[in-house]
């Protein structure tokens, strides 16, 4: 991808353990060599860029649980990926052994 405008969907995740299930199911890696595509200014946000099949995506990890963590992450998402077309929030719901 030339740019963060290429970036058609978003995964954001809550927990560590979930981010780690997410990237398993990447093909390939876009910033292996470092944060290729940078953030908005006063995005605190830590991504990881790849694609999954034909369709790039972006993952993101939250820095804590809950409502504040929750909406300051999808607004800084919002400003640096702001072409996204499908955003979702994947969650173990407990239901990790």
């Amino acid at each position: 991808p030339a740019s963060r405008d290429d970036f058609d969907i978003a995964i954001v995740c809550a927990l560590p353990v979930e981010f780690d299930a997410v990237c398993l199911l990447v093909d390939e890696f876009w910033d292996t060599d470092g944060d290729t595509y940078g953030r908005a200014p006063g995005d605190k946000n830590l991504y990881t860029t790849g694609r999954i099949g034909r369709h790039n995506v972006v993952l993101v990890l939250m820095p804590g649980m809950g409502k504040v963590s929750g909406a300051s992450t999808a607004v800084s998402l919002g400003y640096s990926y702001a072409k996204l077309k499908l955003v979702i929030l994947v969650g173990v719901c407990g239901g990790v052994p």
